[in-house]
């Protein structure tokens, strides 16, 4: 690997992680600075519904695929079922057991694509 691409990805990325930080103190502070009476303030409501997004992206891409290849059926159903699970309220230990026991029951089973 060159070392200057290197150094610049590096620091792009460190340059990244501390504005996304910082948006996150500056964010936080000022839903908090509304008060608090029991109306969220808009902050709130960008902060609340962007982690969901970035947790749905995570558990898509990561279900979805294994590496540049697209997953096993096994794979795919197993964290369908936790991530079902998980909007059910279940426990999130269960949502893992869950979705382990789905994907070994597939795998054992033979089905796949």
């Amino acid at each position: 690997m060159e070392t200057t691409p290197f150094l610049l990805a590096l620091a792009g990325l460190a340059g990244v992680t501390y504005l996304m930080r910082l948006l996150g103190v500056r964010l936080g502070a000022r839903a908090r600075a509304g008060g608090e009476g029991t109306e969220a303030s808009a902050a709130r409501i960008w902060m609340d519904r962007a982690v969901v997004v970035l947790i749905l992206a995570v558990a898509v891409t990561g279900g979805l695929f294994d590496g540049k290849e697209i997953a096993d059926a096994g794979h795919v159903l197993g964290v369908g079922a936790g991530m079902a699970a998980g909007l059910l309220r279940v426990p999130m230990l269960l949502c893992v057991l869950l979705g382990m026991v789905v994907c070994a029951l597939i795998r054992l089973s033979g089905f796949g694509w």
